[in-house]
């Protein structure tokens, strides 16, 4: 096993196990909010699941990149930092004080799920983890676990009607709507369990929605590069619905966030005012950003295409010139 990984793979333990026995009074449990008294930006998550699959996530990544000694697709310096800063973001969404905030300020719990929603997916699938994660594997879980699965006619079907473009797009759309009805956001405020139900659904349809957008090689999406620029067009149309919903609103629409009390002297309705716009533009902007990395992504495809095609006009020249 490479040096360098092995290192990186202890001192991440050693930095996760230290962090979570030192943090103390300053860290608060999963999704229990904060202590009275607690300073709110010096409260850590102490759920140490999310440290430790971030850590597993980058292990199996440069374990592959480092078994990888002939790529058939090399993954460029920027690919990995766009991975690692997937991995960033996420760790600032579940164990930086924005989880323990969220459980009072709405306006914080819109910006944890845009986190792991749509940054962290963008940027996780924009460093083309597929095959250096594979190649990380150990040969037991490759052989045992993912070939079994690959291999299994069941998983195969569910596979292809889940990445079906219509279907990714309305459980991507779907998760957040069901997530912000009253009845639904109050229960996961209230059960740990709906919480981390929550957040799994949350990342899962993300991951779900870029992984037709953004198409990390070898994965081949089946919609065309127009047809995914016009589908992050059209999910602009729901998310500002809904932002607008939020910010417009005359009463506060969770009670849970009326009994756990608001932070930093800021009023209820001001809290969901702000959580609405922050899911009206920032929502709105990743998509327009992430329209963008298609359409790069497309005039890269056709560069390839035009460069093949040269190449082969020239073969064919040299051969008709013998």
């Amino acid at each position: 096993m490479n040096i360098r990984i092995s290192l990186f793979l202890v001192t991440g333990l050693a930095v996760v196990a230290g962090f979570h026995y030192l943090a103390g009074a300053s860290t608060v449990h999963a999704h229990e909010g904060l202590a009275a008294g607690q300073n709110a930006l010096a409260a850590w998550s102490s759920n140490p699941i999310p440290s430790f699959g971030l850590i597993l996530a980058a292990y199996l990544y440069l374990t592959g990149l480092s078994r990888w000694h002939r790529p058939t697709h090399p993954i460029s310096r920027w690919q990995r930092v766009s991975f690692f800063a997937g991995l960033v973001v996420v760790f600032i969404a579940l164990q930086s004080p924005i989880d323990p905030i969220a459980e009072h300020m709405f306006s914080f719990h819109q910006l944890q799920h845009i986190l792991i929603r749509m940054v962290a997916p963008l940027l996780i699938l924009g460093g083309a983890p597929l095959t250096p994660m594979l190649r990380g594997l150990p040969p037991w879980a490759l052989q045992g676990v993912v070939r079994p699965i690959v291999s299994n006619s069941l998983a195969r079907s569910a596979y292809y009607r889940l990445t079906n473009p219509v279907v990714a797009t309305i459980i991507f759309l779907g998760v957040l709507y069901l997530w912000q009805v009253p009845v639904s956001m109050n229960l996961a405020l209230r059960n740990d369990f709906v919480h981390e139900f929550m957040h799994l659904t949350m990342m899962f349809s993300g991951f779900l929605f870029y992984w037709l957008v953004i198409d990390p090689k070898p994965h081949r999406s089946r919609l065309h590069y127009g047809l995914r620029v016009l589908y992050l067009g059209l999910i602009v149309i729901p998310n500002t619905m809904l932002g607008v919903a939020l910010v417009f609103a005359r009463a506060p629409i969770y009670s849970a966030y009326v009994e756990a009390g608001q932070l930093f002297g800021m009023s209820i309705m001001t809290d969901q005012q702000l959580g609405g716009l922050l899911l009206w533009v920032p929502g709105d902007m990743m998509s327009i950003l992430a329209a963008g990395v298609v359409m790069v992504l497309w005039y890269q495809k056709e560069e390839e295409q035009s460069a093949l095609e040269a190449a082969r006009r020239e073969a064919n020249v040299d051969k008709s010139g013998r």
